[in-house]
């Protein structure tokens, strides 16, 4: 049997919320305090500076190079938020984690049909979180491989070194200008660069896989209760059966609930945040390949941007089709064969309850891949507007 260990199973997940101080056992002291002030002020730096790029660029009428700029301050902004709300709601992620521990302990005693249905989503939420964290570190690393490789290529180029940026940006002051001569300086603006990129995707990170692993692990709690109306109604314990199925949704209800109150807000800034940086990538990236210039951490975000979306609204729409099946196979039990009143006015207040969706809400949507297709489709009219302006 495979080991089901949420500490082991996710551990990326809970070692990049640690690093980043926003994990639900973090103590929210004078320390945290000021290592978070330490942590955020380079971070609010980075984002002074772009914006003061994006208001030279507009003055300049250099809109290109504005979207450019407009790409990170959006990361900014919404992971800025994104931190916030996991810090508001640690205490239900703490109680949300429990609850999957719990649930994985029960699984040892368990049937191997249950057994492997509880291990098969575990290992899919897995999937999940190793994904994203490949995803997260390739984006990172395509700045520092565009660096690396431009600052070769040029150097050999023109048989001395040139240094190039971890991304291009206007800096006040002529410090754009005077880092080209200057290491220390170079260095300083590298790695301030570097951190404001690695910064938004540890919060990213520790942020947007957590919905799909709770969503996957009710899934299969649905899996299981759906198990149990099968023939339910040839046994002579029905009653108790269908009151142990009402607890099992319950719980599943209010798992579900837990996880609205934390991610509805959360996953309403990820929508709207990709609603914006589709076209505002995309837009980039053309007129970079037009310029002739090398967009491959472009192509890096607009990738990472179509996946933030598109996972949480792929398991969103799973876990209602699930909800949908487990109201299914309460009608299909076999009610109509057997007369027990009692039985049937329990198994109509659990379709009843049934006929609501399980799904998971953001503020003014439903994360399903109905609401996909609206991003992507605000996102290409955003992107057709921009292009016929620009």
């Amino acid at each position: 049997m495979k080991e089901l260990d949420f500490e082991k199973l996710f551990k990326l997940q809970m070692i990049g919320m640690k690093i980043n101080l926003c994990h639900p056992e973090t103590k929210i002291n004078k320390y945290w305090v000021l290592i978070n002030i330490l942590a955020f002020t380079p971070y609010t730096v980075s984002t002074s500076l772009l914006i003061n790029c994006i208001a030279y660029c507009l003055r300049r009428n250099d809109y290109f190079s504005a979207f450019k700029s407009g790409v990170p301050v959006i990361f900014y902004v919404s992971m800025k938020l994104n931190f916030f709300f996991l810090i508001k709601k640690r205490s239900k992620l703490r109680d949300l984690i429990e609850c999957m521990k719990g649930d994985y302990s029960k699984a040892y005693a368990m049937d191997n049909k249950r057994r492997e249905i509880i291990q098969e989503y575990a290992a899919r939420g897995r999937k999940v979180l190793l994904f994203w964290g490949y995803l997260t570190v390739a984006t990172v690393g395509m700045f520092a491989l565009k660096s690396m490789f431009l600052t070769i290529y040029h150097s050999k180029q023109n048989g001395e070194l040139r240094l190039y940026s971890f991304f291009d940006m206007h800096y006040p002051f002529n410090v754009r200008e005077l880092r080209v001569y200057n290491k220390l300086l170079f260095s300083i603006t590298y790695f301030t660069e570097m951190y404001f990129t690695s910064k938004s995707a540890l919060i990213f990170f520790c942020t947007i896989p957590l919905g799909p692993i709770f969503m996957l692990h009710i899934c299969g709690q649905l899996e299981l209760v759906k198990i149990k109306f099968e023939n339910v109604f040839e046994n002579d314990n029905t009653d108790e059966m269908l009151k142990g199925i009402v607890k099992n949704l319950q719980y599943i209800y209010s798992f579900v609930r837990e996880i609205n109150d934390c991610f509805t807000v959360i996953y309403e800034i990820m929508l709207k945040q990709n609603i914006l940086l589709l076209p505002f990538t995309s837009h980039a990236m053309i007129q970079s390949i037009k310029r002739g210039e090398v967009t491959a951490e472009f192509a890096g975000i607009l990738l990472q941007s179509i996946i933030t979306s598109s996972i949480p609204c792929y398991y969103g729409d799973l876990l209602m089709q699930k909800g949908e099946e487990l109201r299914l196979a309460a009608y299909n039990c076999g009610w109509e064969r057997v007369h027990k009143p009692k039985a049937r006015k329990t198994l109509l207040i659990i379709m009843t309850r049934a006929l609501r969706p399980v799904a998971i809400e953001s503020i003014f949507s439903t994360i399903c891949l109905d609401t996909l297709t609206e991003v992507y489709s605000q996102g290409y009219t955003i992107f057709n507007l921009m292009s016929a302006i620009y």
